[in-house]
């Protein structure tokens, strides 16, 4: 729908809530979710394996915990334990083990640098380590100047 305020979606009811570690089973497929607040009380990142001919691949889909300019550590309306949730999440998403790594936003994974509209088939160009750990470090480099204000 199209309301006076840009789109609205009329209310949905969750059949229930997913934890920590929990594996949802689509099809073939398995998630395992992965509760990682902060952005939100509920984000969550998920892992799953997925084949082609050749291997087997771990992929991990991040829910990066990026701070917004306003989001204020000290505590938030409705939000308490924003900072607590933060740094667990970094902490957490450090020591994840996976082979291949997308993210819920293109730019955060660089996808457009990666896989281009005619490219032939490459997984591996999503094995990219040293950019996740990148990106970690900077997050947590954020985190710790955002807890430093007041």
């Amino acid at each position: 729908m199209l309301g006076e305020y840009g789109a609205t979606f009329e209310p949905v009811k969750a059949d229930r809530i997913l934890k920590d570690q929990e594996v949802v089973r689509l099809e073939d497929a398995a998630l395992t979710v992965l509760h990682h607040p902060g952005h939100t009380p509920g984000a969550n990142s998920f892992l799953l394996t997925v084949k082609d001919n050749n291997r087997s691949y771990k992929v991990l889909i991040a829910n990066f915990p990026g701070i917004l300019d306003e989001t204020k550590l000290s505590g938030m309306p409705g939000y308490s334990d924003v900072a607590k949730d933060y740094g667990y999440t970094i902490d957490a998403m450090k020591k994840l083990d996976f082979d291949l790594w997308v993210a819920s936003h293109a730019g955060q994974f660089g996808l457009e640098k990666k896989r281009k509209e005619g490219d032939s088939y490459n997984p591996d160009a999503f094995s990219d380590r040293k950019g996740y750990d990148d990106l970690m470090a900077w997050l947590e480099k954020r985190y710790h100047e955002k807890l430093k204000e007041k």
